[in-house]
């Protein structure tokens, strides 16, 4: 079986939790908006920018992830696993992280100034460092989310051309080689095997003929 044959490709490990995650993906994405834009609240600190940023930040960051869920769950039903690509995983886990610092630094208007999560944890005289680390994350946050669309139409893609029986290119190589350090190899050992059973009977028959001359 070669490497390029859709039943070789048409394989990716997984457990229960890489097969529920673009579910997880959901959940988690809904509790984020949530954070980012009433978080403040656990500490009294909503004020008049409350709804600016669940409505401008809250939710563009929900409908993201959804949309990255959407695409992963797809991806993962072309797979008798069922399993969402690790890639995929590790980058959304990544996200959840950073969206949750942009959370925490994230400043709202109240009656005593800007604060955050974060100034009234270590003090309002920190509060432009709070708007430092806020732009960092913030800008980090929304990167991360189209990444993750991105990254799950690539893996969409990519799938397609593994069931078209395309051949993979160097670099699906590499992630099948690093998800499968095997996996490459047995392939090219039955592509050898292959080869030297269809090689076989030629050199005997070319034998006969020429025991069977005069």
């Amino acid at each position: 079986m070669s490497a390029s044959d859709p039943a070789s490709a048409h394989h990716r490990p997984g457990s229960a939790l890489s097969g529920a995650f673009p579910v997880i993906m959901i959940a988690v994405a809904a509790a984020l908006a949530l954070w980012v834009g009433f978080g403040r609240g656990v500490a009294g600190l909503l004020g008049s920018l409350t709804p600016v940023y669940a409505a401008a930040i809250g939710l563009p960051i929900l409908l993201l992830h959804v949309i990255a869920a959407a695409l992963f769950r797809r991806d993962a039903l072309s797979y008798p696993s069922h399993a969402m690509s690790r890639r995929g995983m590790l980058t959304a886990v990544a996200s959840w992280a950073i969206t949750l610092c942009f959370g925490f630094f994230l400043p709202d208007s109240t009656a005593h100034g800007m604060q955050s999560l974060f100034t009234h944890a270590v003090g309002a005289e920190y509060v432009e460092l709070s708007y430092g680390f806020v732009n960092i994350f913030g800008v980090l946050s929304v990167a991360l989310a189209v990444a993750l669309v991105l990254l799950a139409l690539t893996d969409l893609r990519v799938t397609a051309r593994r069931l078209r029986g395309e051949p993979l290119t160097e670099d699906e190589r590499l992630d099948r080689l690093e998800a499968h350090p095997r996996g490459l190899d047995a392939a090219s050992d039955a592509d050898a095997d292959a080869d030297a059973a269809g090689a076989g009977p030629a050199p005997a028959s070319a034998t006969s003929s020429s025991r069977e001359r005069p």
